[in-house]
């Protein structure tokens, strides 16, 4: 298990200081945050290139640093596989040769085995006397991902390995992390800040927000009910409405809320009628409908118009005016059946557990 205590100022005078204490067992273990949270500096601290201020931080019982006792053991003898953003091949070595210069232990024969296979699980076989030019962006990133691995790490680090592929390679190149962590069991500590990764390979996600630890757990509950406002901005809740209880309906387990004129359903709360309350809602969790439904389990049938469409990849994200300007995600095939345009009058249907209340 990885243990670690880390506490380092990031500059002088109000630069952000990182104090957090992580552990990552085995799976993958997602730190989750907005840009200039501190994730790249705590994965830089377990490896060994950034040295804390103060703390301790140990693998399996291997002291890698503790300030208190005066222990710092460099990178090169934490045993741990580094995956950086930009792949850094060596341009002039082949893709096996680059995964090759940081296999260790056993004869070279043995070594160029263990970069066979990896090649073989990952599909790149064929790029083996390929240099880096000659390579796809996801290809870079299976040799970088290969090179990491064939050190037989006690543990991965991968720094949002996958920022700069396209979403098709973004998606497979998930899978195959997943694939990886499986056969290897070794454990990855895996920085992100897109939500597909952390779900799709996060056992447990760590949030990580001005350098701080606020929420740790399942990424599916993190993502979709984060418990403060603050949570829900890094999580990427779309709508984040600042209203009043209008209402309950304890028999029917419901609380209407105002915000802003527009009044919504979320589930039944014992807060006064009057009392200022903020709700989150995330734009997956919305429906869009041309026509009313009434025959529908969802408590939230919202009458709107669509004031701007921005069309990306495999994402259509819509600003919808229901009094209030909510915001929603459907698919391109959605976006096309349907054939919504700007100033199309639309209906948005969502469920009152979708209406997270926040402090």
């Amino acid at each position: 298990m990885l243990d670690a205590r880390i506490r380092k100022r990031l500059g002088a005078g109000s630069a952000p200081v990182i104090d957090v204490h992580i552990q990552a067992t085995d799976g993958v273990t997602v730190l989750f945050g907005p840009s200039g949270a501190g994730k790249t500096s705590i994965l830089r601290a377990v490896a060994g290139i950034l040295i804390p201020d103060e703390g301790r931080i140990t693998l399996d019982g291997t002291v890698f640093f503790d300030s208190a006792l005066g222990v710092y053991l460099p990178m090169r003898r934490r045993g741990v596989g580094y995956v950086f953003q930009n792949h850094l091949l060596f341009p002039h070595l082949t893709a096996e040769q680059n995964a090759l210069y940081g296999a260790r232990g056993g004869n070279r024969k043995s070594a160029r085995e263990r970069v066979r296979d990896l090649f073989a699980i990952m599909g790149i076989t064929k790029t083996a006397a390929r240099r880096p030019h000659e390579l796809s962006g996801g290809e870079q990133q299976r040799v970088a991902l290969a090179r990491a691995l064939a050190t037989e790490p006690a543990i991965m680090l991968l720094d949002e390995p996958l920022s700069a592929v396209d979403s098709a390679t973004r998606s497979r190149l998930t899978e195959e992390i997943a694939e990886i962590q499986r056969r290897t069991g070794i454990p990855f500590l895996y920085v992100t800040h897109n939500h597909t990764e952390a779900l799709r390979l996060g056992k447990t996600m760590i949030l990580i927000d001005d350098g701080k630890v606020t929420r740790q757990g399942a990424p599916m509950e993190i993502i979709n009910a984060p418990q403060t406002t603050a949570a829900a901005r890094i999580v990427g809740t779309e709508n984040i409405f600042f209203g009043k209880i209008g209402g309950h309906q304890p028999d029917d387990g419901l609380t209407e809320i105002d915000v802003g004129g527009c009044v919504i359903e979320a589930s039944y709360n014992r807060l006064e009628i009057g009392s200022p309350i903020t709700v989150g809602i995330r734009s997956e969790d919305i429906l869009v409908s041309l026509e009313r439904i009434t025959q529908t389990s969802a408590r939230n049938v919202l009458d709107g118009e669509i004031k701007s469409i921005f069309r990306e990849g495999d994402k259509t994200s819509l600003v919808v005016n229901c009094g209030v300007d909510f915001k929603v995600s459907v698919t391109p095939a959605a976006d096309r059946i349907l054939g919504l345009t700007v100033g199309s009058r639309v209906f948005l249907i969502f469920k009152a557990w979708a209406v997270h209340i926040l402090t």
